[in-house]
């Protein structure tokens, strides 16, 4: 049965999840990280087949899922230094991790900034920010302005499920990951209504973040085997700027995924266990 634990790390408190591996011998650890507005559990439908080869174990990142949730504190290097306080604390070295977009820039950034903790990275649809020149004002950003207006509470999670089926980006997932974020990424009410555990205005925090995370500049400090993958229908990391980024990479491997979208591991996951299979081997 897979743990669930509060760690302590830069001031909050974050639910870490381990959920042990299959195999009988001494697996390397796999650390996943989604995206923002998601939580660990969105990676379930992936983890039976993960654990058959590694010790799976994800996270909810600040402002997500049943972590603290402070006022403040969402610029990108926090999320860098929390997910290299979570190794730390489970003195963890070494791990494989892969990260879904912002999950990837986190990934990415400890793969920079904190040597050994990472041996390799694999990037789903990474969200990399250019730098903003000297003295520019953060421009406006239509993430944040969506996140403050999304819809946060509703009769049912199967009422959510229906809904969300219906409509971009979710009309395209796969099912069982839909049903996996909305039972992992909404708690119960009171009124028996549900409520999604990440709020807008924190996840709208999180974009704004961004426009100053300037999160490609990790890639040229990152020195371990790296594989990037872009969605080929991405409008986050299209193939053109995917290519540029994995030549900044010391060991870097692209693959693109035609017709995929951003929702890389919700749009096309065998393709991503065949990847990883291939590529964490």
């Amino acid at each position: 049965m897979p743990a669930t634990v509060r760690i302590p790390v830069n001031g909050v408190s974050l639910a870490v999840t381990d959920h042990g591996s299959a195999s009988r011998s001494e697996p390397r650890a796999l650390v996943l990280a989604h995206a923002t507005g998601f939580c660990g559990g969105v990676w379930r439908p992936l983890v039976p087949v993960l654990r058959e080869r590694f010790r799976v174990i994800t996270l909810d990142q600040r402002g997500h899922g049943d972590s603290d949730k402070p006022d403040s504190a969402y610029a990108w290097r926090d999320f860098v230094a929390d997910l290299a306080g979570v190794l730390d604390t489970l003195r963890l070295r070494d791990v494989y991790a892969v990260g879904h977009s912002k999950g990837g820039a986190a990934v990415a950034g400890v793969a920079a900034h904190y040597p050994a903790r990472i041996a390799r990275a694999v990037l789903l649809d990474p969200v990399l920010i250019d730098p903003l020149p000297e003295g520019a004002p953060v421009p406006g950003n239509f993430l944040a302005v969506g996140a403050r207006r999304r819809r946060l509470v509703w009769d049912s999670r199967e009422q959510m499920i229906e809904s969300y089926a219906s409509r971009p980006p979710f009309d395209v997932w796969r099912r069982d990951f839909l049903e996996a974020y909305v039972e992992s990424g909404t708690f119960l009410r009171e009124d028996g209504s549900v409520e999604l555990k990440c709020p807008g205005e924190i996840e709208a925090r999180v974009y704004e973040g961004a426009a100053r995370s300037s999160s490609i500049a990790f890639l040229a400090k990152v020195a371990i085997p790296t594989l990037i993958v872009s969605g080929g229908s991405s409008l986050t990391l299209p193939p053109a700027r995917a290519r540029q980024a994995v030549a900044m990479l010391r060991d870097g491997r692209l693959e693109i995924l035609p017709g995929v979208g951003h929702f890389i591991p919700m749009e096309a996951p065998d393709e991503v266990l065949r990847l990883l299979g291939a590529f964490l081997e």
